[in-house]
C-alpha cells in the first residue's frame, strides 16, 4: 500500500467535515448538498470536487404499533401532508430529487413513480383526518442532529401543522439516535412515533428490503411494519434469476410499504466528495471510498 497509516474520523455532520477539510485536518470527505454550489464555483486550491449518484435512501417512518399511530388513515394523512419538494429546497438546496421508494434509479426494482405524489395534498390529508374522526393531533418526530435532518424536520413540522397535526421534534446525537428502535437498548422504542431516517444499500435491491421484514422488528425495522406478502416476496426475490420478474417483486414490495401508511419516501440525496490532489482515491460508483486502493497522486 502507498500509505503506512490511514486515520478515519467518524463525523456525522458533513458541515463539520467541511470545516475539518478546509482547515487541512482531513484529506477526503463527503460534503453537504447545501455547500455543493459554493464548492462548484469556489474550490480551495489543491482540492478536487467530484459528484456521484447516491444509494442512500431517506424517509419518514411511522411506528405502526404506537397508540398514536395505529389508525392507518392518520398515517396516510401524514404521508399526504408532507411536501417533499419543500424539503428538497430547504434542506438540500435543490441539489437532490424526490424519491419514489427505497431503491434508487438505475437499480433493479426502482419505481418510476410512487402512489403518493411528492407534492403535498392538504385536501386529501384533511379528508383522511375527517374520516378518522381526528383533529388537533400531536406526534413526535425523532431526528439525528445534523443540519440537513433538522431543517427537513422543521419543514415537516410546518406542513403537518396545516392539517392539524402538531409535531414535536426530538433531536438526538448519534449514539442515542441509532439505538432508538433497538429493543436490546431498553424501552425507548416504545416512545418512537415518527422518525426521519437514512440508510444506504448495495447495488442489489435485496439489501434495501432486508431491514423491513418482520424478523427485523426491534432491530432495524423501527416502524414495526409486518406484512406476510412482503416477507415472502423478499425471500423469493433473492433467488429469482429473471431480472424483469425480480424488478416487479421489488416494486410490489415498495407498494406494500407505502400502502401501509408507515413510510413517506423523501430522497436518495447525491454523493459529492472532496479530496486533496495529493491523493488518488478509489471510489465506488456511488462515491463511497475503498480505502485499501487509495494511492498517492
Amino acid at each position: 500500500p502507498d500509505f503506512d497509516e490511514i486515520e478515519i474520523f467518524p463525523i456525522d455532520d458533513e458541515k463539520t467535515a467541511e470545516i475539518a477539510f478546509e482547515a487541512g485536518d482531513i484529506d477526503f470527505t463527503r460534503v453537504s448538498l447545501a455547500s455543493l454550489e459554493n464548492y462548484r464555483t469556489s474550490l480551495q486550491e489543491g482540492a478536487t470536487l467530484e459528484e456521484f449518484p447516491s444509494l442512500y435512501y431517506v424517509w419518514v417512518g411511522m411506528n405502526v404499533q404506537h397508540p398514536n399511530l395505529q389508525d392507518p388513515k392518520l398515517r396516510q394523512a401524514i404521508q399526504y401532508a408532507i411536501d417533499v419538494p419543500s424539503i428538497m429546497e430547504a434542506a438540500y438546496f435543490g441539489a437532490a430529487e424526490p424519491s419514489t421508494g427505497i431503491i434508487a434509479p438505475g437499480l433493479i426494482g426502482h419505481r418510476e413513480s410512487s402512489g403518493v405524489p411528492p407534492e403535498a395534498n392538504f385536501e386529501k390529508a384533511a379528508e383522511l383526518m375527517n374520516e378518522a374522526g381526528l383533529s388537533d393531533v400531536t406526534v413526535t418526530l425523532d431526528v439525528l442532529n445534523k443540519a440537513t435532518n433538522v431543517t427537513a424536520a422543521q419543514v415537516i413540522q410546518a406542513t403537518l401543522a396545516s392539517v392539524g397535526i402538531n409535531v414535536e421534534v426530538n433531536i438526538h446525537e448519534s449514539g442515542a439516535f441509532w439505538t432508538l428502535g433497538d429493543e436490546n437498548a431498553g424501552d425507548r422504542w416504545k416512545d418512537v412515533q415518527l422518525i426521519l431516517n437514512r440508510f444506504s444499500m448495495t447495488p442489489d435491491p435485496y439489501y434495501a428490503t432486508s431491514w423491513f421484514v418482520t424478523d427485523q422488528i426491534g432491530i432495524w425495522n423501527w416502524e414495526r411494519f409486518s406484512n406476510e406478502e412482503f416477507d415472502k416476496l423478499h425471500d423469493a426475490a433473492k433467488g429469482e434469476t429473471d431480472n424483469q420478474k425480480r424488478a416487479e417483486m421489488y416494486m410490489r414490495m415498495q407498494d406494500i410499504m407505502e400502502d401501509s401508511g408507515a413510510y413517506r419516501f423523501l430522497t436518495h440525496e447525491s454523493s459529492p466528495v472532496l479530496y486533496r490532489n495529493t491523493i488518488a482515491p478509489a471510489m465506488r460508483p456511488d462515491g463511497l471510498p475503498i480505502l485499501r486502493y487509495f494511492k498517492t497522486a
